[in-house]
Protein backbone atom coordinates (compact mmCIF):
# COMPACT_ATOMS: atom_id res chain seq x y z
CA UNK A 1 0.00 0.00 0.00
CA UNK A 2 2.78 2.26 0.15
CA UNK A 3 6.53 2.61 -1.06
CA UNK A 4 9.09 2.94 0.97
CA UNK A 5 12.05 2.93 -2.23
CA UNK A 6 11.00 6.02 -2.49
CA UNK A 7 13.03 7.41 0.17
CA UNK A 8 16.04 6.40 -2.34
CA UNK A 9 14.77 6.99 -5.81
CA UNK A 10 13.96 10.61 -4.43
CA UNK A 11 16.93 11.97 -3.14
CA UNK A 12 17.32 15.64 -1.99
CA UNK A 13 20.45 16.14 -3.64
CA UNK A 14 19.82 15.56 -7.04
CA UNK A 15 16.10 16.87 -7.36
CA UNK A 16 14.53 20.16 -6.44
CA UNK A 17 11.16 19.98 -4.14
CA UNK A 18 9.24 21.37 -6.53
CA UNK A 19 9.46 17.85 -8.62
CA UNK A 20 9.93 15.63 -5.55
CA UNK A 21 6.82 17.23 -4.24
CA UNK A 22 4.93 16.20 -7.30
CA UNK A 23 6.10 12.85 -7.36
CA UNK A 24 4.59 12.36 -4.42
CA UNK A 25 1.30 13.66 -4.77
CA UNK A 26 1.32 11.69 -8.07
CA UNK A 27 2.46 8.43 -5.88
CA UNK A 28 -0.14 9.22 -3.45
CA UNK A 29 -3.33 10.12 -6.07
CA UNK A 30 -3.75 12.96 -4.84
CA UNK A 31 -6.17 15.34 -7.02
CA UNK A 32 -6.21 18.91 -5.23
CA UNK A 33 -4.15 21.02 -8.00
CA UNK A 34 -2.72 22.35 -4.42
CA UNK A 35 -1.45 19.11 -3.57
CA UNK A 36 2.16 19.65 -4.64
CA UNK A 37 2.47 23.15 -3.67
CA UNK A 38 0.99 22.38 -0.20
CA UNK A 39 3.57 18.86 -0.27
CA UNK A 40 6.46 20.77 -0.86
CA UNK A 41 6.00 23.89 2.20
CA UNK A 42 7.30 20.87 4.33
CA UNK A 43 10.16 20.47 3.45
CA UNK A 44 10.58 24.54 4.35
CA UNK A 45 8.97 23.94 7.71
CA UNK A 46 11.24 23.87 10.74
CA UNK A 47 11.10 22.06 13.60
CA UNK A 48 10.24 24.42 16.39
CA UNK A 49 9.31 22.15 19.23
CA UNK A 50 10.16 23.91 22.91
CA UNK A 51 10.77 21.23 25.34
CA UNK A 52 10.68 24.69 28.12
CA UNK A 53 7.32 25.97 27.12
CA UNK A 54 5.49 23.50 24.53
CA UNK A 55 3.12 21.30 26.65
CA UNK A 56 2.29 17.83 24.34
CA UNK A 57 -0.95 16.01 24.50
CA UNK A 58 -1.33 12.98 22.40
CA UNK A 59 -4.78 11.80 21.22
CA UNK A 60 -4.54 8.32 21.06
CA UNK A 61 -7.25 7.22 18.56
CA UNK A 62 -7.99 3.64 19.52
CA UNK A 63 -6.81 0.60 17.63
CA UNK A 64 -4.12 2.95 15.67
CA UNK A 65 -0.66 1.63 18.06
CA UNK A 66 -1.15 4.56 20.48
CA UNK A 67 -0.27 2.55 23.76
CA UNK A 68 3.11 1.54 21.98
CA UNK A 69 3.71 5.44 21.21
CA UNK A 70 2.26 6.90 24.47
CA UNK A 71 5.13 4.27 26.25
CA UNK A 72 7.60 5.58 23.90
CA UNK A 73 6.69 8.87 24.72
CA UNK A 74 7.29 8.11 28.60
CA UNK A 75 10.48 6.76 27.29
CA UNK A 76 12.13 8.97 25.34
CA UNK A 77 10.65 12.62 27.06
CA UNK A 78 13.23 10.94 29.89
CA UNK A 79 16.03 13.07 28.44
CA UNK A 80 14.03 16.01 29.66
CA UNK A 81 12.97 15.03 33.22
CA UNK A 82 14.09 16.87 36.10
CA UNK A 83 14.62 15.83 39.51
CA UNK A 84 13.37 16.30 42.74
CA UNK A 85 15.16 18.33 45.89
CA UNK A 86 15.54 14.85 47.31
CA UNK A 87 17.49 13.24 43.76
CA UNK A 88 13.99 11.22 43.06
CA UNK A 89 13.40 11.51 39.66
CA UNK A 90 9.64 12.29 38.08
CA UNK A 91 7.94 11.24 35.58
CA UNK A 92 7.74 13.89 32.78
CA UNK A 93 3.91 12.32 32.00
CA UNK A 94 0.63 14.69 33.08
CA UNK A 95 -0.58 12.72 36.02
CA UNK A 96 -4.43 11.07 34.33
CA UNK A 97 -2.76 10.20 31.46
CA UNK A 98 -4.05 6.60 30.19
CA UNK A 99 -2.07 4.48 27.71
CA UNK A 100 -5.07 3.26 26.64
CA UNK A 101 -8.42 4.96 28.24
CA UNK A 102 -9.84 8.40 28.77
CA UNK A 103 -7.47 11.30 30.30
CA UNK A 104 -8.56 11.40 34.29
CA UNK A 105 -8.73 14.87 35.67
CA UNK A 106 -9.43 13.71 39.20
CA UNK A 107 -6.60 11.63 39.18
CA UNK A 108 -4.19 14.30 38.38
CA UNK A 109 -5.46 16.10 40.96
CA UNK A 110 -5.33 13.43 43.79
CA UNK A 111 -2.13 12.43 42.72
CA UNK A 112 -0.72 16.33 43.42
CA UNK A 113 -2.30 16.25 46.49
CA UNK A 114 -5.65 18.46 46.00
CA UNK A 115 -9.33 18.17 44.55
CA UNK A 116 -9.25 21.53 42.44
CA UNK A 117 -6.70 24.03 41.24
CA UNK A 118 -7.50 26.05 44.23
CA UNK A 119 -6.49 23.45 46.98
CA UNK A 120 -3.56 22.05 45.39
CA UNK A 121 -0.28 22.64 47.35
CA UNK A 122 0.82 26.16 45.75
CA UNK A 123 4.81 24.92 45.92
CA UNK A 124 4.21 22.25 43.85
CA UNK A 125 6.25 21.70 41.16
CA UNK A 126 4.37 21.06 37.39
CA UNK A 127 7.26 20.15 35.62
CA UNK A 128 5.45 17.76 33.19
CA UNK A 129 5.81 18.17 29.16
CA UNK A 130 3.19 15.78 28.22
CA UNK A 131 -0.18 13.89 28.23
CA UNK A 132 -2.13 11.16 26.65
CA UNK A 133 -5.10 9.27 26.15
CA UNK A 134 -8.18 8.69 24.18
CA UNK A 135 -9.43 11.82 25.16
CA UNK A 136 -9.62 14.48 22.52
CA UNK A 137 -8.16 18.08 23.02
CA UNK A 138 -9.59 19.92 19.95
CA UNK A 139 -10.86 22.37 20.09
CA UNK A 140 -9.75 24.50 23.05
CA UNK A 141 -12.13 27.69 21.79
CA UNK A 142 -15.46 28.20 20.80
CA UNK A 143 -19.19 26.93 21.11
CA UNK A 144 -17.61 22.93 20.82
CA UNK A 145 -14.62 23.44 23.29
CA UNK A 146 -14.18 19.71 24.83
CA UNK A 147 -13.87 19.03 28.64
CA UNK A 148 -10.22 18.23 28.65
CA UNK A 149 -9.81 21.82 26.98
CA UNK A 150 -11.38 23.36 30.16
CA UNK A 151 -8.77 21.02 32.37
CA UNK A 152 -5.75 22.14 30.46
CA UNK A 153 -7.00 26.10 31.02
CA UNK A 154 -6.88 25.53 34.81
CA UNK A 155 -3.72 23.29 34.52
CA UNK A 156 -1.97 26.45 32.25
CA UNK A 157 -3.18 29.08 34.92
CA UNK A 158 -1.44 26.80 37.32
CA UNK A 159 1.40 26.57 35.46
CA UNK A 160 1.51 30.29 34.82
CA UNK A 161 1.05 31.14 39.34
CA UNK A 162 3.85 28.86 40.13
CA UNK A 163 6.68 28.79 37.25
CA UNK A 164 5.44 32.32 35.86
CA UNK A 165 5.37 30.13 32.05
CA UNK A 166 3.05 30.37 29.53
CA UNK A 167 3.13 26.79 28.11
CA UNK A 168 2.30 26.60 24.64
CA UNK A 169 -0.50 23.22 23.96
CA UNK A 170 0.42 21.23 20.49
CA UNK A 171 -0.99 18.21 19.16
CA UNK A 172 0.20 14.51 18.27
CA UNK A 173 -1.65 12.25 16.43
CA UNK A 174 -1.47 8.62 15.33
CA UNK A 175 -3.94 7.37 12.05
CA UNK A 176 -4.13 4.41 10.59
CA UNK A 177 -5.07 2.10 7.08
CA UNK A 178 -9.01 3.34 7.19
CA UNK A 179 -10.49 -1.05 6.38
CA UNK A 180 -7.52 -1.93 8.50
CA UNK A 181 -9.00 0.37 11.65
CA UNK A 182 -12.31 -0.66 11.74
CA UNK A 183 -11.20 -4.76 11.32
CA UNK A 184 -9.16 -3.78 14.34
CA UNK A 185 -11.74 -2.31 16.07
CA UNK A 186 -14.71 -4.83 14.91
CA UNK A 187 -12.76 -7.58 16.17
CA UNK A 188 -11.44 -5.80 19.60
CA UNK A 189 -14.06 -3.27 20.62
CA UNK A 190 -17.46 -4.08 18.60
CA UNK A 191 -16.97 -8.09 19.20
CA UNK A 192 -14.34 -9.21 21.29
CA UNK A 193 -13.34 -11.01 18.54
CA UNK A 194 -9.39 -11.72 19.22
CA UNK A 195 -10.00 -13.44 22.25
CA UNK A 196 -12.67 -15.73 20.88
CA UNK A 197 -10.00 -16.77 17.98
CA UNK A 198 -6.76 -16.85 20.52
CA UNK A 199 -9.54 -19.44 22.79
CA UNK A 200 -10.43 -21.64 18.93
CA UNK A 201 -6.70 -22.07 18.38
CA UNK A 202 -5.60 -22.39 22.25
CA UNK A 203 -8.10 -25.94 21.99
CA UNK A 204 -6.72 -26.77 18.25
CA UNK A 205 -3.16 -26.99 20.21
CA UNK A 206 -4.49 -28.71 22.60
CA UNK A 207 -5.16 -31.85 19.87
CA UNK A 208 -2.03 -31.00 18.19
CA UNK A 209 -3.08 -28.56 15.51
CA UNK A 210 -1.55 -25.41 14.40
CA UNK A 211 -3.19 -22.16 14.83
CA UNK A 212 -5.86 -21.30 11.96
CA UNK A 213 -6.59 -17.28 10.87
CA UNK A 214 -8.10 -17.10 7.59
CA UNK A 215 -11.56 -18.39 5.94
CA UNK A 216 -9.11 -20.31 3.80
CA UNK A 217 -7.67 -21.91 6.47
CA UNK A 218 -10.68 -23.14 8.05
CA UNK A 219 -11.41 -20.31 10.54
CA UNK A 220 -15.33 -19.69 10.84
CA UNK A 221 -16.23 -16.78 12.84
CA UNK A 222 -19.77 -17.35 12.22
CA UNK A 223 -19.53 -20.37 14.30
CA UNK A 224 -17.12 -18.83 16.58
CA UNK A 225 -20.67 -16.32 17.31
CA UNK A 226 -22.97 -18.79 17.68
CA UNK A 227 -20.65 -20.98 20.15
CA UNK A 228 -20.30 -17.75 22.17
CA UNK A 229 -24.22 -17.19 21.94
CA UNK A 230 -25.25 -20.40 23.08
CA UNK A 231 -22.83 -20.23 25.96
CA UNK A 232 -24.20 -16.80 26.92
CA UNK A 233 -27.62 -18.26 27.01
CA UNK A 234 -26.66 -20.66 29.68
CA UNK A 235 -25.27 -18.05 31.89
CA UNK A 236 -28.53 -15.63 31.80
CA UNK A 237 -30.29 -16.73 34.66
CA UNK A 238 -26.56 -17.96 36.80
CA UNK A 239 -24.38 -14.63 36.39
CA UNK A 240 -23.44 -12.87 38.59
CA UNK A 241 -25.13 -14.94 41.11
CA UNK A 242 -22.90 -17.18 43.71
CA UNK A 243 -19.71 -17.57 42.37
CA UNK A 244 -20.36 -17.17 38.97
CA UNK A 245 -18.75 -14.07 37.00
CA UNK A 246 -21.37 -11.30 36.20
CA UNK A 247 -23.13 -11.39 32.50
CA UNK A 248 -20.50 -9.46 30.46
CA UNK A 249 -21.51 -6.40 27.97
CA UNK A 250 -22.31 -8.96 25.27
CA UNK A 251 -23.68 -11.20 27.15
CA UNK A 252 -26.49 -8.76 28.56
CA UNK A 253 -27.13 -8.37 24.84
CA UNK A 254 -27.73 -11.62 24.38
CA UNK A 255 -30.21 -12.57 27.59
CA UNK A 256 -32.07 -9.37 26.91
CA UNK A 257 -35.71 -11.05 26.69
CA UNK A 258 -36.56 -8.66 23.63
CA UNK A 259 -33.78 -9.87 21.60
CA UNK A 260 -34.66 -13.53 22.61
CA UNK A 261 -34.74 -15.77 19.33
CA UNK A 262 -32.89 -13.09 17.19
CA UNK A 263 -29.73 -12.90 15.87
CA UNK A 264 -28.32 -10.12 17.83
CA UNK A 265 -24.72 -10.19 17.01
CA UNK A 266 -25.38 -10.99 13.58
CA UNK A 267 -22.59 -7.94 12.35
CA UNK A 268 -19.82 -10.07 14.15
CA UNK A 269 -20.74 -13.09 11.97
CA UNK A 270 -17.79 -11.77 9.43
CA UNK A 271 -16.46 -8.14 7.32
CA UNK A 272 -19.66 -8.61 4.87
CA UNK A 273 -22.49 -9.02 7.71
CA UNK A 274 -20.85 -5.52 9.59
CA UNK A 275 -21.27 -4.07 6.07
CA UNK A 276 -24.70 -5.05 5.72
CA UNK A 277 -25.84 -4.08 9.21
CA UNK A 278 -26.74 -1.16 10.38
CA UNK A 279 -24.32 -1.12 12.72
CA UNK A 280 -21.63 0.14 10.31
CA UNK A 281 -23.54 3.11 10.84
CA UNK A 282 -22.73 3.68 14.48
CA UNK A 283 -18.70 4.15 15.31
CA UNK A 284 -17.29 2.67 11.60
CA UNK A 285 -18.44 5.94 10.20
CA UNK A 286 -15.55 8.70 9.18
CA UNK A 287 -13.69 7.67 11.73
CA UNK A 288 -11.08 9.93 10.89
CA UNK A 289 -13.07 12.43 12.57
CA UNK A 290 -11.27 13.15 15.80
CA UNK A 291 -8.37 13.53 14.38
CA UNK A 292 -7.86 17.08 13.30
CA UNK A 293 -11.81 17.65 14.46
CA UNK A 294 -13.02 18.52 11.09
CA UNK A 295 -12.28 17.19 7.55
CA UNK A 296 -12.65 20.83 5.59
CA UNK A 297 -12.34 24.14 5.87
CA UNK A 298 -15.84 24.78 5.88
CA UNK A 299 -16.16 23.29 9.08
CA UNK A 300 -15.91 24.37 12.75
CA UNK A 301 -13.37 22.48 14.53
CA UNK A 302 -15.74 20.11 17.00
CA UNK A 303 -19.01 19.76 14.78
CA UNK A 304 -18.84 15.96 15.00
CA UNK A 305 -22.59 15.47 15.24
CA UNK A 306 -22.83 13.59 12.27
CA UNK A 307 -22.57 9.79 11.13
CA UNK A 308 -21.11 10.36 7.49
CA UNK A 309 -19.08 13.12 6.33
CA UNK A 310 -19.75 12.61 2.80
CA UNK A 311 -23.91 13.42 3.63
CA UNK A 312 -22.55 16.38 5.16
CA UNK A 313 -20.29 17.32 2.68
CA UNK A 314 -22.98 16.38 -0.10
CA UNK A 315 -25.46 18.74 1.70
CA UNK A 316 -23.29 21.60 2.14
CA UNK A 317 -21.37 21.81 -0.79
CA UNK A 318 -23.48 20.04 -3.41
CA UNK A 319 -21.10 16.49 -3.85
CA UNK A 320 -18.26 15.14 -2.28
CA UNK A 321 -15.22 16.84 -3.14
CA UNK A 322 -12.11 15.30 -1.76
CA UNK A 323 -9.91 18.16 -2.67
CA UNK A 324 -11.29 20.11 -0.09
CA UNK A 325 -10.52 17.37 2.60
CA UNK A 326 -6.56 16.77 0.96
CA UNK A 327 -6.05 20.42 1.20
CA UNK A 328 -7.09 21.15 4.51
CA UNK A 329 -5.30 18.32 5.94
CA UNK A 330 -1.90 19.49 4.04
CA UNK A 331 -2.28 22.33 5.76
CA UNK A 332 -3.61 21.45 9.26
CA UNK A 333 -2.20 17.87 9.89
CA UNK A 334 0.80 19.05 7.96
CA UNK A 335 1.78 21.94 10.37
CA UNK A 336 1.38 24.65 8.10
CA UNK A 337 -0.41 27.06 10.23
CA UNK A 338 0.15 27.38 13.64
CA UNK A 339 -2.22 30.05 13.64
CA UNK A 340 -5.88 27.60 13.07
CA UNK A 341 -9.03 28.75 14.81
CA UNK A 342 -12.12 26.69 15.24
CA UNK A 343 -13.81 28.91 13.00
CA UNK A 344 -14.21 28.32 9.28
CA UNK A 345 -10.87 28.05 7.57
CA UNK A 346 -9.78 30.11 4.56
CA UNK A 347 -7.62 28.43 2.47
CA UNK A 348 -7.09 30.75 -0.24
CA UNK A 349 -6.34 33.49 1.99
CA UNK A 350 -3.38 31.33 3.52
CA UNK A 351 -2.24 30.54 -0.26
CA UNK A 352 -2.03 33.17 -1.40
CA UNK A 353 0.60 35.08 1.40
CA UNK A 354 2.27 31.73 1.48
CA UNK A 355 5.27 31.09 -0.02
CA UNK A 356 8.68 29.33 1.06
CA UNK A 357 11.73 32.18 1.07
CA UNK A 358 9.58 33.82 3.85
CA UNK A 359 8.21 30.82 5.82
CA UNK A 360 10.11 31.51 9.16
CA UNK A 361 9.51 35.13 8.06
CA UNK A 362 6.07 34.70 8.33
CA UNK A 363 5.23 32.95 11.39
CA UNK A 364 7.14 35.26 13.59
CA UNK A 365 5.30 38.23 11.56
CA UNK A 366 1.96 36.78 12.18
CA UNK A 367 2.68 36.11 15.62
CA UNK A 368 3.58 39.89 16.55
CA UNK A 369 1.03 41.11 14.25
CA UNK A 370 -2.14 38.99 15.04
CA UNK A 371 -1.51 38.48 18.80
CA UNK A 372 -5.35 37.90 19.38
CA UNK A 373 -5.75 35.25 16.33
CA UNK A 374 -2.58 33.37 18.01
CA UNK A 375 -4.14 33.51 21.21
CA UNK A 376 -7.33 32.18 19.83
CA UNK A 377 -5.29 29.51 17.78
CA UNK A 378 -6.08 25.57 18.20
CA UNK A 379 -2.91 23.54 19.48
CA UNK A 380 -1.06 22.49 16.46
CA UNK A 381 0.31 19.23 15.27
CA UNK A 382 3.59 18.87 15.87
CA UNK A 383 3.78 15.16 14.79
CA UNK A 384 1.77 12.48 13.72
CA UNK A 385 2.74 8.72 12.99
CA UNK A 386 0.67 5.95 10.77
CA UNK A 387 0.79 2.68 12.10
CA UNK A 388 2.09 0.78 8.91
CA UNK A 389 4.40 3.05 9.44
CA UNK A 390 5.51 2.30 12.66
CA UNK A 391 9.39 1.99 12.36
CA UNK A 392 9.53 5.41 10.60
CA UNK A 393 6.86 6.86 13.11
CA UNK A 394 9.15 6.18 15.60
CA UNK A 395 12.06 7.61 13.98
CA UNK A 396 10.27 11.02 13.00
CA UNK A 397 9.21 11.15 16.73
CA UNK A 398 12.54 10.96 18.31
CA UNK A 399 13.90 13.34 15.44
CA UNK A 400 11.27 16.17 15.90
CA UNK A 401 11.55 15.91 20.15
CA UNK A 402 15.57 15.65 19.17
CA UNK A 403 15.78 12.90 22.09
CA UNK A 404 17.95 9.42 21.45
CA UNK A 405 16.04 6.62 20.23
CA UNK A 406 15.30 4.15 22.68
CA UNK A 407 16.89 0.23 21.99
CA UNK A 408 13.35 -1.17 21.05
CA UNK A 409 10.05 0.52 20.14
CA UNK A 410 7.52 -1.28 22.30
CA UNK A 411 5.21 -3.36 20.41
CA UNK A 412 1.57 -3.47 22.67
CA UNK A 413 -1.52 -5.36 21.69
CA UNK A 414 -0.17 -7.08 18.72
CA UNK A 415 -1.99 -10.44 18.34
CA UNK A 416 -0.48 -13.21 16.62
CA UNK A 417 -3.98 -13.37 13.65
CA UNK A 418 -4.26 -10.17 12.75
CA UNK A 419 -8.11 -9.33 12.39
CA UNK A 420 -7.50 -8.49 8.98
CA UNK A 421 -6.74 -11.84 7.94
CA UNK A 422 -10.50 -12.73 7.88
CA UNK A 423 -11.16 -9.10 5.62
CA UNK A 424 -10.39 -9.03 1.92
CA UNK A 425 -9.49 -6.54 -1.16
CA UNK A 426 -13.41 -6.91 -1.47
CA UNK A 427 -13.77 -5.54 1.66
CA UNK A 428 -11.21 -3.04 1.33
CA UNK A 429 -12.75 -1.86 -2.39
CA UNK A 430 -16.18 -1.36 -0.34
CA UNK A 431 -14.65 0.75 2.93
CA UNK A 432 -13.01 2.52 0.10
CA UNK A 433 -16.05 3.59 -1.58
CA UNK A 434 -18.19 3.77 1.82
CA UNK A 435 -15.03 6.31 3.07
CA UNK A 436 -13.12 8.56 0.40
CA UNK A 437 -12.67 11.22 3.53
CA UNK A 438 -11.19 8.58 5.91
CA UNK A 439 -9.40 7.64 2.57
CA UNK A 440 -8.30 11.03 1.73
CA UNK A 441 -6.91 12.22 5.02
CA UNK A 442 -4.94 8.72 5.61
CA UNK A 443 -3.26 9.25 1.69
CA UNK A 444 -2.62 12.80 2.49
CA UNK A 445 -1.37 11.71 5.62
CA UNK A 446 1.15 9.50 4.08
CA UNK A 447 2.05 12.21 1.53
CA UNK A 448 3.08 14.16 4.27
CA UNK A 449 4.88 11.64 5.40
CA UNK A 450 7.21 10.93 2.46
CA UNK A 451 8.49 14.28 2.72
CA UNK A 452 8.79 14.48 6.40
CA UNK A 453 11.14 11.23 6.07
CA UNK A 454 13.26 12.54 3.23
CA UNK A 455 13.37 15.43 5.26
CA UNK A 456 14.78 13.51 8.25
CA UNK A 457 17.24 11.73 6.33
CA UNK A 458 18.49 14.43 4.86
CA UNK A 459 18.92 16.31 7.87
CA UNK A 460 20.42 13.44 9.79
CA UNK A 461 23.29 13.14 6.72
CA UNK A 462 24.09 17.09 7.03
CA UNK A 463 24.65 16.28 10.91
CA UNK A 464 26.65 13.24 10.23
CA UNK A 465 28.59 15.18 7.69
CA UNK A 466 28.90 17.84 9.60
CA UNK A 467 30.52 16.24 12.86
CA UNK A 468 32.71 14.24 10.24
CA UNK A 469 34.03 17.52 8.84
CA UNK A 470 34.75 18.68 12.47
CA UNK A 471 36.58 15.41 13.18
CA UNK A 472 39.16 16.10 10.15
CA UNK A 473 39.47 19.51 11.25
CA UNK A 474 40.89 18.82 14.99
Amino acid sequence: RHDNKVHESLPLESLNYKVIAKKIATKWNMTSPRAAFLLEQQFYKFNDYNSTTDFLHFHHIPKTGGTSISDLLNQTLSDFIRYSGNGEQRTAILPGSKRSGSFSESEFYQLIGGKSAESINPNIDLHYLASYGHTRLRPIHGPNRTKLSKFFQEYSEMVKSRHNKTIRLRSLGMLREPMDLRASNHAMAMCALNGKVYNHNFRRSKKGLGPICTPEEGLNISSLIDEYVSQSLKRCNIGGKGNHKPLDRKEKQVCNPENRGKDVLHYCRSPSHLLESSMYNYGMRSMMKGLMGRFYANQEIGSLNYISLENIMVEEEGKFVPELVEDYTLIDLGGLDPTIQYTKYDIQQFKSHMNHESWQERLVQSSSESPTDVHLAEPDFLWFGITERMKESSCLLFHTLRTKPVKEVPHERVVKCSPTSWWTEEHRREVRRREPADYAVWRTANAIFDVRVLRMIHDLKENLNGENTSRSAK
